[in-house]
């Protein structure tokens, strides 16, 4: 059997399950936890399926390795894993570029993708909401709407423009795909992800800014709180 890269699929059932990460060192060839730094690394969260399954940006594993894709023409990479046994706990020990990222086994359920990480409830009832009715336009893509700054503006963002017609329906432009959701007054109900993503406007010098929780992969596999989507109207 197959996974991504053409790799032969070999099984490691110590893996298998849901690892939380506690954070990381400095250096790729560590065996201990004794330097960590206890600053969350890249990865929250990851989770192991059977036979290799892939999802998110993990392309799947086999023994030892854990393919990652971050999309578009990027390359397949390729990064060890260990797991040592410390003090009747199992850590996973993953290698990737100058550092190692440390999990601690949360538990070693059989998980699947089609069940796999957070969603929201979707059955929102439909509110109106006049102000936000129209298409805006992104102009950033921010952590907290707080570090969002008018002079930092960006025009390369993944989510071009979103829609509200006034019937509660959204469409949402992306780079390379069109989405067809639903909103209610204050929530952006994402269908095609199954999450509910908060929405406000704030007026700054004098501008409508649109800020928008972005509950994709990161939130829903990563275990990260949402980032924002900042938008001007159209």
């Amino acid at each position: 059997m197959k996974i991504a890269n053409g790799m032969d699929f070999i099984n490691d059932e110590a893996v298998i399950g849901k690892w939380k990460n506690i954070g990381w060192i400095g250096n790729t060839h560590c065996t201990s936890i004794d330097d960590l730094n206890e600053d969350s690394g890249e990865y929250d969260t990851l989770y192991f399926l059977q036979n290799g399954e892939p999802y998110w940006i993990f392309e799947g594993w086999t023994k030892g390795i854990l393919l990652i894709h971050y999309g578009g023409d990027e390359p397949i990479l390729t990064y060890k894993y260990d797991i040592q046994r410390i003090d009747n706990k199992d850590y996973l020990f993953f290698r990737v570029e100058d550092k190692t990222e440390v999990f601690i086994k949360v538990n070693s359920k059989q998980y699947t993708k089609a069940t796999l990480g957070r969603h929201d409830n979707i059955e929102l009832p439909f509110v109106y909401d006049e102000i936000i009715i129209g298409k805006w336009k992104s102009v950033a893509f921010v952590d907290t709407i707080e570090s969002f700054s008018p002079d930092k503006e960006c025009d390369s963002l993944y989510l071009k423009e979103i829609d509200f017609s006034s019937d509660g329906r959204l469409v949402q432009t992306t780079m390379d795909e069109v989405w067809h959701d639903k909103w209610t007054k204050g929530s952006v109900i994402n269908l095609h992800r199954t999450t509910v993503a908060t929405y406000e406007i704030r007026v700054i010098n004098g501008t409508e800014y649109l800020f928008m929780e972005w509950k994709m992969g990161n939130y829903i596999y990563g275990g990260m709180a949402p980032e924002f989507y900042v938008f001007v109207r159209a």
